[in-house]
């Protein structure tokens, strides 16, 4: 089970890290501000810079407005790409043809675990369809229909497929069989399968709604709760969390805050301007676009010990248009 958060009335999240040279202690504020970080290794996962995927010496060049990376399938990258005005989604990799695996400009597509599929959510009005294709060759393996509401893809791992809206909860669909199993009737916005994680509201946030962190296995067993933050990411292995403030929304949160996944506080972020994309590099170390006022990078933290991992490049006046890897949890305003 996957990522994807909450909208309209469950506010879309997105975030990033940044970082001082040390954390005193457990538990302190780190004020980032790029240019006063040491310069530490590159980005050490698949990642786009500029108009190219960049995977340690390997780089392929992406035609396109934007891209955003999905992740890797084999030794090729499936990536989201804007083309006149239109996303599409292609996997690409060095000295071969690129190959378009979806047509049209989805709603939201995420790719499993291992790389080998891509779900594709399609809406229309009220109704949606779901496609399960082939992240080799776009071939359709599945198609899904009849879920109600606003659903968003969480998490694809296998031949289970999380799919989750905030009027009907959570939902576990084989897509191989298609048979559907309720999760839970509360709306979940987190989940990752592999990891046996998800981070779910009790109610509306805007009406006191908390967040409670649970086992996907076990939804019942309240791990950690919280009526002031939510989370952005959990670690591969679902020891650690990020998040930030509950109602955050916008051009991007200025504080995000490390924890362990049962609640304590392992250091907090804050910065100038705004945190923009943030993932784990690794089960303790993160990857935070942090945005001061003039310059940004791409910072490394953990436990409050951040390191410059790019070089320094102007602050966008504008976020980057939300890609399907961050999808919203949506609701109908109102």
């Amino acid at each position: 089970m996957k990522k994807t958060i909450g909208a309209a009335c469950a506010a879309a999240l997105i975030a990033a890290l940044a970082p001082l040279p040390h954390a005193s202690a457990a538990g302190d504020t780190v004020s980032v501000n790029p240019r006063k970080l040491d310069r530490g290794d590159d980005v050490r996962v698949p990642h786009i810079e500029g108009k190219e995927v960049v995977d340690g010496d390997v780089s392929v060049k992406v035609r396109g407005k934007q891209r955003f990376l999905l992740g890797t399938s084999g030794e090729a990258y499936v990536v989201q790409v804007l083309r006149k005005e239109r996303f599409q989604v292609v996997r690409v990799r060095p000295g071969a043809e690129e190959v378009r695996l979806v047509q049209s400009s989805p709603e939201q597509v995420l790719l499993s675990d291992d790389g080998s599929t891509i779900a594709v959510l399609d809406k229309i009005a009220r109704r949606t369809s779901i496609d399960v294709r082939s992240a080799v060759d776009g071939e359709l393996l599945a198609t899904g229909r009849g879920f109600r509401g606003y659903p968003s893809l969480l998490d694809l791992d296998g031949d289970h497929l999380v799919v989750a809206s905030f009027e009907e909860g959570a939902t576990d669909y084989d897509w191989t069989t298609g048979s559907r199993t309720t999760i839970t009737k509360r709306p979940v916005y987190r989940a990752d399968i592999s990891s046996d994680r998800m981070a779910l509201f009790t109610d509306d946030p805007y009406d006191g709604g908390c967040t409670v962190v649970a086992p996907l296995t076990r939804p019942k067993k309240k791990i950690w709760r919280s009526c002031e933050e939510a989370v952005l990411r959990f670690s591969p292995d679902g020891k650690r969390m990020v998040n930030t403030y509950i109602l955050a929304d916008g051009l991007g949160p200025n504080r995000v805050s490390e924890r362990k996944v049962r609640g304590r506080l392992l250091a907090s972020y804050k910065v100038g301007g705004f945190f923009g994309a943030i993932s784990w590099e690794s089960e303790t170390d993160l990857l935070i676009d942090a945005n001061a006022r003039k310059k940004a990078a791409t910072v490394r933290c953990s436990a409050g010990d951040c390191e410059r991992a790019s070089d320094l490049r102007a602050t966008p006046v504008y976020r980057p248009t939300v890609s399907a890897e961050e999808p919203l949890f949506s609701r109908p305003a109102g």
